[in-house]
């Protein structure tokens, strides 16, 4: 999926729905739309998380320019997904070897050293 979009369109374009669709069973006994408060704590809970995820690509962005997507990589041209999990290994690295970055400082979370984030 390429360049910026909507969280809609990229949940749209993923079919995401229709695979947990077809295991629905899973969520059984679960509130699946939850009472309106529950609904709003949990979405004001995402959307920190999703602020937190927008970093990392920022992040991966400004340590690896080759990622800016616009730019160099074309989709069905290029493997992309492999440039991804390479730049965000890269990026969990550089992390590690400084001892955190605005992330890990969010979530209060000090990383692994470099070695220990290797090993696993």
């Amino acid at each position: 999926m390429e360049g910026r979009r909507h969280d809609s369109t990229l949940l749209r374009e993923s079919k995401l729905m229709k695979y947990m669709e077809e295991r629905a069973s899973i969520f059984d006994g679960f509130s699946k739309n939850g009472a309106d408060g529950y609904r709003s704590a949990l979405l004001k809970l995402m959307s920190s998380v999703r602020e937190a995820v927008e970093w990392q690509f920022g992040s991966m962005k400004s340590l690896w320019a080759f990622i800016d997507f616009n730019k160099s990589l074309r989709l069905r041209q290029s493997p992309i997904g492999k440039y991804m999990l390479v730049n965000m290994l890269l990026t969990n690295c550089h992390c590690c070897y400084n001892g955190g970055n605005q992330i890990s400082a969010f979530f209060g979370l000090a990383p692994p050293s470099l070695d220990a984030y290797l090993a696993k």
